[in-house]
């Protein structure tokens, strides 16, 4: 039970991250047309955070 909720939480933790960047003007910071090195940026990013979402909620989880 514990790998499927730290599993949902991951996946829909990440697609919340990236959401949030896309949302935010992170694009100035790199060169103009380096759309590859975005979406890796916002992807190493989503991932790192919801790891640490989904970790903290499966230790939330297993309090209970």
């Amino acid at each position: 039970m514990d790998n499927y909720v730290y599993f949902i939480t991951l996946v829909v933790s990440a697609f919340w991250i990236i959401e949030i960047l896309k949302a935010s003007n992170f694009e100035k910071a790199f060169k103009p047309n380096a759309i590859w090195q975005i979406r890796s940026f916002y992807i190493l990013i989503a991932l790192v955070g919801a790891h640490l979402v989904a970790s903290f909620v499966e230790r939330v989880f297993n309090l209970f």
